[in-house]
């Protein structure tokens, strides 16, 4: 039976969660950004879809982005739990080695 091995560089793990929370907070900005954006071109409109369209951009803001930014910042928050016990527990291995216990 093969040997079952998971290796986790702490580095790459930290790298990757600070990509993760950059990009969390260019998305937030980003569908903000779009919807004020979008409403003050149409203000010069006048139309009944105007409304319509304002309402489907407060559905996005309500639905989609809160969603899925809840999901990624649920995300982000475990993996930062993960790399802290694993610091941890590094540290501690270390602190074994250096006073020669096991």
């Amino acid at each position: 039976m093969a040997k079952s091995e998971i290796k986790l560089d702490i580095a790459d793990l930290e790298s990757t969660l600070d990509r993760l929370d950059s990009s969390i907070e260019e998305f937030t900005s980003y569908t903000t950004s779009f919807r004020s954006h979008t409403r003050d071109r149409l203000k010069a409109f006048n139309s009944d879809f105007i409304d319509k369209v304002d309402a489907l951009l407060d559905n996005m803001n309500d639905d989609m982005n809160s969603d899925l930014i809840d999901q990624l910042n649920a995300i982000h928050q475990s993996g930062k739990a993960l790399l802290n016990n694993m610091k941890e527990v590094d540290e501690e291995i270390s602190a074994k080695i250096g006073s020669g216990s096991s």
